[in-house]
Protein backbone atom coordinates (compact mmCIF):
# COMPACT_ATOMS: atom_id res chain seq x y z
CA UNK A 1 0.00 0.00 0.00
CA UNK A 2 0.97 3.53 -0.87
CA UNK A 3 1.90 6.06 1.83
CA UNK A 4 -1.03 8.09 0.88
CA UNK A 5 -3.68 5.19 2.06
CA UNK A 6 -6.05 5.43 5.37
CA UNK A 7 -5.07 3.45 8.30
CA UNK A 8 -7.22 3.42 10.85
CA UNK A 9 -5.82 2.78 14.28
CA UNK A 10 -7.25 1.98 17.74
CA UNK A 11 -5.18 2.37 21.15
CA UNK A 12 -3.83 5.43 19.41
CA UNK A 13 -3.36 7.57 22.43
CA UNK A 14 -1.41 5.10 24.05
CA UNK A 15 2.49 4.65 24.90
CA UNK A 16 3.17 2.46 21.79
CA UNK A 17 0.07 3.60 19.49
CA UNK A 18 0.79 7.47 20.09
CA UNK A 19 4.11 6.87 18.45
CA UNK A 20 2.62 4.35 15.72
CA UNK A 21 -0.07 7.69 14.93
CA UNK A 22 2.88 10.00 14.59
CA UNK A 23 5.50 8.07 12.49
CA UNK A 24 2.88 6.70 10.14
CA UNK A 25 1.57 10.77 9.85
CA UNK A 26 5.24 11.63 9.50
CA UNK A 27 5.42 9.24 6.30
CA UNK A 28 2.41 10.47 4.85
CA UNK A 29 -0.38 8.02 5.66
CA UNK A 30 -4.11 9.08 6.51
CA UNK A 31 -4.67 8.29 10.24
CA UNK A 32 -8.14 7.95 11.57
CA UNK A 33 -7.83 7.33 14.96
CA UNK A 34 -10.28 5.88 17.56
CA UNK A 35 -10.62 7.53 20.81
CA UNK A 36 -13.28 7.38 23.28
CA UNK A 37 -13.75 11.38 23.88
CA UNK A 38 -13.56 14.14 21.77
CA UNK A 39 -10.16 16.13 22.42
CA UNK A 40 -9.24 13.11 24.23
CA UNK A 41 -5.43 13.20 21.92
CA UNK A 42 -3.08 16.25 20.46
CA UNK A 43 -4.59 17.12 17.28
CA UNK A 44 -2.62 16.48 14.37
CA UNK A 45 -3.36 17.66 10.83
CA UNK A 46 -3.15 14.22 9.13
CA UNK A 47 -4.89 12.23 11.80
CA UNK A 48 -8.96 12.06 11.56
CA UNK A 49 -9.83 11.39 15.06
CA UNK A 50 -12.67 9.19 15.32
CA UNK A 51 -14.87 8.92 18.15
CA UNK A 52 -16.26 5.27 19.68
CA UNK A 53 -15.80 2.68 21.55
CA UNK A 54 -13.93 -0.99 20.92
CA UNK A 55 -16.62 -3.02 22.82
CA UNK A 56 -19.31 -1.09 20.54
CA UNK A 57 -18.88 -2.17 16.55
CA UNK A 58 -21.48 0.23 15.09
CA UNK A 59 -19.75 3.56 16.67
CA UNK A 60 -16.65 2.98 14.63
CA UNK A 61 -17.45 0.63 11.76
CA UNK A 62 -17.89 3.39 9.01
CA UNK A 63 -14.62 5.13 9.92
CA UNK A 64 -13.38 1.57 8.54
CA UNK A 65 -14.30 2.50 4.80
CA UNK A 66 -11.83 3.43 2.53
CA UNK A 67 -9.31 2.03 4.92
CA UNK A 68 -6.24 -0.13 3.69
CA UNK A 69 -5.20 -1.06 6.80
CA UNK A 70 -6.32 -1.63 10.45
CA UNK A 71 -3.38 -1.17 13.56
CA UNK A 72 -4.94 -2.63 16.41
CA UNK A 73 -3.17 -1.69 19.65
CA UNK A 74 -6.09 -0.55 22.19
CA UNK A 75 -7.22 -2.63 25.20
CA UNK A 76 -10.62 -2.07 26.69
CA UNK A 77 -11.43 -1.24 30.37
CA UNK A 78 -11.71 -4.88 30.53
CA UNK A 79 -9.61 -7.96 29.84
CA UNK A 80 -12.67 -10.31 29.57
CA UNK A 81 -14.34 -8.00 26.82
CA UNK A 82 -10.54 -7.51 24.54
CA UNK A 83 -10.85 -11.03 22.92
CA UNK A 84 -14.60 -10.97 21.25
CA UNK A 85 -13.90 -6.50 20.69
CA UNK A 86 -10.83 -8.03 18.69
CA UNK A 87 -12.90 -10.45 16.43
CA UNK A 88 -15.67 -8.15 16.20
CA UNK A 89 -13.23 -5.30 15.04
CA UNK A 90 -11.48 -8.03 12.34
CA UNK A 91 -14.44 -8.94 11.21
CA UNK A 92 -16.18 -5.48 10.35
CA UNK A 93 -12.89 -4.70 8.97
CA UNK A 94 -12.59 -7.95 6.21
CA UNK A 95 -16.79 -6.74 5.48
CA UNK A 96 -15.36 -2.86 4.73
CA UNK A 97 -12.54 -4.29 2.79
CA UNK A 98 -9.72 -3.70 4.88
CA UNK A 99 -6.86 -5.89 3.37
CA UNK A 100 -4.18 -5.64 6.14
CA UNK A 101 -5.11 -5.96 10.38
CA UNK A 102 -2.22 -5.45 12.48
CA UNK A 103 -2.32 -6.68 16.01
CA UNK A 104 -0.05 -5.77 18.35
CA UNK A 105 0.71 -9.00 21.23
CA UNK A 106 3.19 -9.93 23.91
CA UNK A 107 6.12 -11.98 24.14
CA UNK A 108 4.55 -13.26 26.96
CA UNK A 109 2.32 -15.52 25.67
CA UNK A 110 5.69 -17.87 25.55
CA UNK A 111 5.54 -17.77 29.07
CA UNK A 112 8.70 -17.26 30.71
CA UNK A 113 11.16 -19.54 29.54
CA UNK A 114 14.38 -21.03 31.80
CA UNK A 115 16.55 -20.05 28.67
CA UNK A 116 17.25 -20.65 25.07
CA UNK A 117 16.53 -18.82 22.20
CA UNK A 118 13.12 -18.36 21.59
CA UNK A 119 11.79 -17.81 18.39
CA UNK A 120 8.47 -17.48 16.43
CA UNK A 121 8.42 -21.37 15.99
CA UNK A 122 8.17 -21.91 19.55
CA UNK A 123 4.17 -22.28 20.76
CA UNK A 124 3.35 -20.32 23.26
CA UNK A 125 1.85 -21.46 26.03
CA UNK A 126 -0.67 -21.28 28.54
CA UNK A 127 0.70 -19.10 32.05
CA UNK A 128 -1.07 -17.63 34.87
CA UNK A 129 -1.13 -14.30 33.47
CA UNK A 130 -4.59 -12.98 32.35
CA UNK A 131 -2.94 -10.33 30.18
CA UNK A 132 -1.17 -13.06 28.58
CA UNK A 133 -3.70 -15.20 28.16
CA UNK A 134 -5.91 -12.60 26.81
CA UNK A 135 -3.45 -11.68 23.97
CA UNK A 136 -2.93 -15.46 23.13
CA UNK A 137 -6.71 -16.21 22.92
CA UNK A 138 -7.23 -13.53 20.51
CA UNK A 139 -3.81 -14.58 18.55
CA UNK A 140 -6.08 -18.20 18.40
CA UNK A 141 -8.91 -16.40 17.24
CA UNK A 142 -7.23 -14.39 14.51
CA UNK A 143 -5.04 -17.39 13.31
CA UNK A 144 -8.46 -19.36 12.84
CA UNK A 145 -10.15 -17.16 10.92
CA UNK A 146 -9.06 -16.33 7.19
CA UNK A 147 -11.68 -13.64 6.31
CA UNK A 148 -8.78 -11.12 6.08
CA UNK A 149 -6.26 -11.14 3.30
CA UNK A 150 -3.75 -10.13 5.41
CA UNK A 151 -2.88 -10.67 9.52
CA UNK A 152 0.03 -10.00 11.12
CA UNK A 153 0.34 -10.37 14.77
CA UNK A 154 3.74 -8.28 16.73
CA UNK A 155 5.00 -10.10 19.77
CA UNK A 156 6.35 -6.77 21.75
CA UNK A 157 9.49 -7.25 23.96
CA UNK A 158 10.01 -5.30 26.86
CA UNK A 159 8.72 -1.81 25.15
CA UNK A 160 10.54 1.58 26.60
CA UNK A 161 10.95 4.65 25.20
CA UNK A 162 9.89 8.72 26.05
CA UNK A 163 6.12 9.38 27.07
CA UNK A 164 5.02 6.90 29.35
CA UNK A 165 4.66 2.74 29.04
CA UNK A 166 5.45 0.51 32.12
CA UNK A 167 8.76 -0.40 32.02
CA UNK A 168 10.07 3.26 31.50
CA UNK A 169 7.45 5.72 33.53
CA UNK A 170 5.87 2.93 35.38
CA UNK A 171 8.99 1.42 36.90
CA UNK A 172 10.32 5.13 37.58
CA UNK A 173 7.49 6.10 39.42
CA UNK A 174 7.93 2.82 41.82
CA UNK A 175 11.53 3.78 42.29
CA UNK A 176 10.09 7.21 43.05
CA UNK A 177 8.25 6.05 45.98
CA UNK A 178 10.25 3.01 46.99
CA UNK A 179 12.99 -0.04 45.83
CA UNK A 180 13.15 -2.73 43.36
CA UNK A 181 13.60 -5.73 43.68
CA UNK A 182 16.60 -7.21 41.80
CA UNK A 183 15.90 -10.93 41.45
CA UNK A 184 19.03 -13.17 41.71
CA UNK A 185 21.02 -9.73 41.29
CA UNK A 186 19.78 -9.06 38.34
CA UNK A 187 21.00 -11.99 36.13
CA UNK A 188 17.83 -12.81 34.01
CA UNK A 189 17.41 -11.15 30.74
CA UNK A 190 15.64 -8.48 29.52
CA UNK A 191 14.39 -8.39 26.03
CA UNK A 192 13.87 -4.53 25.15
CA UNK A 193 12.63 -2.54 22.24
CA UNK A 194 12.50 0.94 22.06
CA UNK A 195 8.62 2.16 21.41
CA UNK A 196 10.08 4.29 18.04
CA UNK A 197 11.87 1.16 16.51
CA UNK A 198 8.21 -0.12 16.74
CA UNK A 199 6.79 2.67 14.85
CA UNK A 200 9.61 2.25 12.28
CA UNK A 201 8.58 -1.35 11.89
CA UNK A 202 5.01 -0.73 10.79
CA UNK A 203 5.46 0.75 7.89
CA UNK A 204 7.62 -1.67 6.66
CA UNK A 205 4.67 -4.38 6.92
CA UNK A 206 2.38 -1.51 5.22
CA UNK A 207 4.46 -1.74 2.42
CA UNK A 208 5.12 -5.48 2.44
CA UNK A 209 2.50 -8.11 0.64
CA UNK A 210 1.81 -10.45 3.93
CA UNK A 211 0.87 -14.01 3.81
CA UNK A 212 -2.48 -14.77 5.11
CA UNK A 213 -1.15 -14.95 9.08
CA UNK A 214 2.39 -14.12 10.13
CA UNK A 215 3.95 -13.39 13.53
CA UNK A 216 6.98 -11.87 14.44
CA UNK A 217 8.71 -11.40 17.58
CA UNK A 218 9.66 -7.83 18.02
CA UNK A 219 13.03 -6.93 20.11
CA UNK A 220 15.95 -5.05 19.09
CA UNK A 221 18.04 -8.55 19.40
CA UNK A 222 20.50 -7.23 22.04
CA UNK A 223 19.25 -8.69 25.46
CA UNK A 224 20.93 -7.20 28.32
CA UNK A 225 20.92 -8.42 32.10
CA UNK A 226 17.94 -6.66 33.72
CA UNK A 227 20.91 -5.27 36.22
CA UNK A 228 21.87 -3.33 33.41
CA UNK A 229 18.69 -2.11 32.59
CA UNK A 230 18.07 -0.96 36.32
CA UNK A 231 21.00 0.14 36.36
CA UNK A 232 20.42 2.93 33.65
CA UNK A 233 17.05 3.37 35.60
CA UNK A 234 18.63 4.76 38.12
CA UNK A 235 20.94 6.77 36.41
CA UNK A 236 17.55 8.58 35.34
CA UNK A 237 16.36 8.74 38.36
CA UNK A 238 19.75 10.11 40.14
CA UNK A 239 19.94 7.70 42.67
CA UNK A 240 20.09 4.03 44.06
CA UNK A 241 16.63 2.29 43.89
CA UNK A 242 16.82 -1.49 44.22
CA UNK A 243 17.83 -4.16 46.42
CA UNK A 244 19.02 -7.80 45.33
CA UNK A 245 17.18 -11.12 46.74
CA UNK A 246 17.73 -14.26 45.62
CA UNK A 247 14.60 -15.89 43.90
CA UNK A 248 13.56 -17.73 46.99
CA UNK A 249 14.11 -14.27 49.42
CA UNK A 250 11.64 -12.59 46.41
CA UNK A 251 8.78 -15.39 47.44
CA UNK A 252 9.32 -15.25 51.23
CA UNK A 253 8.89 -10.94 51.19
CA UNK A 254 6.49 -11.15 48.42
CA UNK A 255 4.24 -13.41 50.52
CA UNK A 256 4.14 -11.31 53.40
CA UNK A 257 3.94 -8.04 51.61
CA UNK A 258 1.40 -8.62 48.63
CA UNK A 259 -1.51 -8.69 50.69
CA UNK A 260 -0.40 -7.43 54.36
CA UNK A 261 -2.09 -7.21 57.26
CA UNK A 262 -2.97 -3.64 58.87
CA UNK A 263 -0.05 -3.49 61.03
CA UNK A 264 2.07 -4.22 57.86
CA UNK A 265 0.57 -1.63 56.08
CA UNK A 266 1.27 1.00 59.20
CA UNK A 267 4.90 -0.18 58.52
CA UNK A 268 4.95 0.13 54.94
CA UNK A 269 3.58 3.56 55.14
CA UNK A 270 5.88 4.43 57.72
CA UNK A 271 9.21 3.24 55.57
CA UNK A 272 7.98 5.60 52.95
CA UNK A 273 10.78 5.78 49.97
CA UNK A 274 12.64 2.69 51.64
CA UNK A 275 9.72 0.89 51.17
CA UNK A 276 10.89 -2.55 49.34
CA UNK A 277 7.73 -3.10 46.54
CA UNK A 278 6.97 -7.27 46.63
CA UNK A 279 7.10 -9.16 43.11
CA UNK A 280 4.11 -12.16 42.95
CA UNK A 281 5.27 -15.07 41.57
CA UNK A 282 4.42 -14.31 37.79
CA UNK A 283 7.14 -11.14 38.15
CA UNK A 284 9.30 -13.16 39.75
CA UNK A 285 9.65 -15.66 36.72
CA UNK A 286 9.80 -13.01 34.48
CA UNK A 287 13.04 -11.27 35.83
CA UNK A 288 14.66 -14.73 36.60
CA UNK A 289 14.26 -15.91 33.18
CA UNK A 290 17.47 -15.87 30.88
CA UNK A 291 15.66 -16.79 27.27
CA UNK A 292 16.70 -14.32 24.73
CA UNK A 293 13.97 -13.46 21.70
CA UNK A 294 15.04 -13.50 18.28
CA UNK A 295 14.24 -10.78 15.65
CA UNK A 296 16.10 -12.48 13.19
CA UNK A 297 12.61 -13.20 11.62
CA UNK A 298 11.71 -9.79 11.26
CA UNK A 299 15.40 -8.66 10.24
CA UNK A 300 15.61 -11.40 7.34
CA UNK A 301 11.63 -10.71 6.21
CA UNK A 302 11.22 -6.75 6.68
CA UNK A 303 14.77 -5.54 6.74
CA UNK A 304 13.63 -4.64 10.20
CA UNK A 305 16.94 -2.82 11.65
CA UNK A 306 16.60 -1.66 14.83
CA UNK A 307 18.04 2.08 15.80
CA UNK A 308 18.13 2.25 19.10
CA UNK A 309 20.92 0.62 21.74
CA UNK A 310 20.18 0.85 25.50
CA UNK A 311 22.64 3.66 25.68
CA UNK A 312 20.77 5.77 22.74
CA UNK A 313 17.75 4.29 23.60
CA UNK A 314 17.73 5.92 27.37
CA UNK A 315 19.11 9.40 26.19
CA UNK A 316 15.55 9.88 24.40
CA UNK A 317 14.00 9.32 28.28
CA UNK A 318 13.99 12.88 30.47
CA UNK A 319 14.13 12.09 33.98
CA UNK A 320 11.28 11.96 36.24
CA UNK A 321 10.85 15.34 38.03
CA UNK A 322 11.57 15.42 41.85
Amino acid sequence: MSSRETVFVTGGSGFVGSHVVRRLADDGYRVRMLVRRPGSAAPHPSVEFVTGDLTQAPSYQSALAGAAAVIHAALTDNLAHDVEATVELRNRSAQAGVRKFLHLSTISVYGNPLEGTITEDMPPIQVNDPYALTKLAIEERLKADSSMAETVILRLGCVYGPGGGWWTDGLLNLMKRGRLILVNHGAGTANLIHVLDIAAMVPLLLARSNPPCEVFNVTDGTPVNWSVYFRELERLLGRSATVSMSEAEARAYGKNWLHPSLPRRVIRKLQGARFIHPLDDRGIAGFVSRAGYSNQKACQLLGFRPVYTLESGMRTILPPKP
